[in-house]
């Protein structure tokens, strides 16, 4: 395996999927050592050297039978590949086992201080030793076995076992150039609504992948809905409103009339979405009775796509109509927290390297509430600007009459670090592609972004977009990033 990403991302998923197992199997090996040196201090001395002599002479003689060689060859050709694909790995393991077998004869030496059973020609000079003397060694013994036994725990667990090796950084988000970049200098392609997906049970898509397609195509920031659902007897999500004030803000940040939320409010309850249901998070558009996705699984393709992918920073803006506590603990279930980013209080953001090194690569913002968490701040506090978003035609995305007006604040200060630029048509209930066609191709979504870059005096760090596959989006994003066009 020569490409250094490869590594990387192979490094990443035994570290992600196997990391526990791993460093359970040598948290049992520390603690299988020193059980085998007090059982020797206490019955009878093992000849630990002649089993290990027998494998290096499996090793290093032929065996005589047919299937034995083969197993014998097969064995020696595996072990040859995995030195030759990992040696630092295969070096640490060593290492480790090397450090096993010492730390069990140290203990062995240790423990024959305090107690040295009887050889089997001495059995009177063990009935000569008083009973209470024998018990008060054999205490001895085993209180120090069960103190090696939590100091083998803790240092496994505090220095992680056996790491995979840290590879070469050779390409951040794709390119090279990115890696010495802070994140805010780097434009990132989004999708708006990247939940609303053709699943079964969405009404109306926006994108044409679920959230793992989307990464794996090439988009790096998400822009999602997360509501609280009861899923009902008959198998469909209603949305839960806590109060009208939550309704009322879920429907003016989504662009949605007061006529057409009473309407849409009125047609739930003739559609069967009545009666007692089990309460949920959920990635729904306005109301889940349009289309839900369960919370737990978008942040399960997130994970994956993280674990690997080890070069890859992604940018999340959640807008939430969930607590936060309960947003966390659905980050923390989903096994993202190692990978959550802590904006920093100044101005100066990491590179990309530095993030992808510190494996700290997911940045996780909120629209309402933030909190219960360090790295789960609000977007538009200070650290987020961005344009307006409710464009419901074409022309006014791309007629240069409408560039200017298009390209002005919206929330968030002045200067935050990042731009993110809303850049798709509202067209209720159905969105077209055929609209996000005019407005992703190359030439009008390039102009649009320069001229909110020059109004703005500032680089987008987010693009954000409806169906991302009509379009150039990507060609924009390497052009705005410096990667031609």
């Amino acid at each position: 395996m020569s490409d250094p990403d490869a590594r990387a991302a192979t490094a990443e998923v035994w570290s992600a999927f196997l990391g526990d197992l791993r460093t359970t199997g040598w948290v049992l090996a520390g603690v299988g050592a020193v059980v085998a040196a007090t059982a020797e201090s206490l019955i009878r001395p093992v000849a630990v050297e002649a089993p290990l002599r027998a494998l290096w002479r499996i090793a290093t003689i032929e065996p005589v039978g047919v299937p034995l060689r083969l197993g014998r060859a097969s064995a020696l050709v595996a072990i040859g590949l995995l030195l030759i694909a990992h040696p630092q790995l295969a070096l640490h393991v060593l290492a480790t086992l090397v450090g096993v077998y010492v730390l069990y004869k140290g203990i062995e030496a240790m423990l024959r201080l305090v107690y040295q059973p009887p050889a089997e020609d001495e059995p009177a000079a063990a009935e000569e030793e008083p009973p209470r003397r024998r018990r008060r060694r054999l205490a001895a013994v085993v209180g120090i076995a069960a103190l090696l036994v939590a100091g083998t725990v803790t240092a496994f667990v505090a220095g992680g076992g056996v790491e995979a090796p840290a590879q070469p950084i050779t390409r951040c988000n794709g390119h090279a150039a990115l890696c010495d970049r802070p994140l805010d200098e780097v434009v990132l392609a989004a999708t708006h609504n990247s939940m609303s997906v053709p699943l079964p049970g969405w009404i109306s898509a926006e994108q044409e992948r679920p959230i793992g397609g989307q990464l794996e195509d090439g988009i790096h920031g998400l822009l999602l809905d997360t509501h609280y659902g009861d899923r009902l007897a008959n198998g469909r999500i209603r949305t839960y409103f806590g109060s009208a004030a939550d309704l009322r803000r879920a429907s003016e940040q989504d662009g949605v009339s007061p006529a057409s939320v009473e309407a849409a409010m009125r047609l739930r309850a003739r559609l069967g979405f009545r009666g007692e249901g089990v309460r949920g998070m959920y990635l729904c558009h306005s109301f889940c009775e349009l289309g839900a996705t369960p919370l737990e699984d978008g942040l399960k393709d997130l994970h994956d796509f993280l674990a690997t992918h080890p070069a890859e920073v992604v940018v999340m803006v959640n807008q939430d109509y969930v607590k936060p506590a309960d947003f966390v603990e659905a980050i923390d279930d989903a096994g993202l927290t190692p990978y959550a980013f802590t904006p920093p209080s100044g101005s100066e953001w990491p590179t990309l390297r530095e993030m992808i090194e510190d494996g700290r690569r997911l940045v996780m913002l909120a629209e309402n509430r933030a909190g219960a968490a360090p790295w789960y701040q609000l977007a538009y506090e200070r650290l987020t600007e961005e344009t307006p978003f409710d464009f419901g035609s074409a022309g006014e995305l791309i007629a240069p009459a409408g560039l200017e007006a298009g390209c002005r604040p919206n929330r968030g200060p002045a200067r935050a670090p990042l731009f993110l630029i809303n850049h798709w048509v509202t067209t209720a209930p159905i969105q077209r592609p055929s609209d996000a066609a005019k407005v992703n191709a190359y030439a009008p979504l390039l102009r649009r972004v320069r001229t909110c870059q020059k109004l703005r005096d500032h680089l987008p760090t987010l693009l954000a977009i409806n169906f991302y596959k009509e379009g150039d989006v990507f060609r924009v994003v390497d052009t705005l990033n410096g990667m031609g066009g």
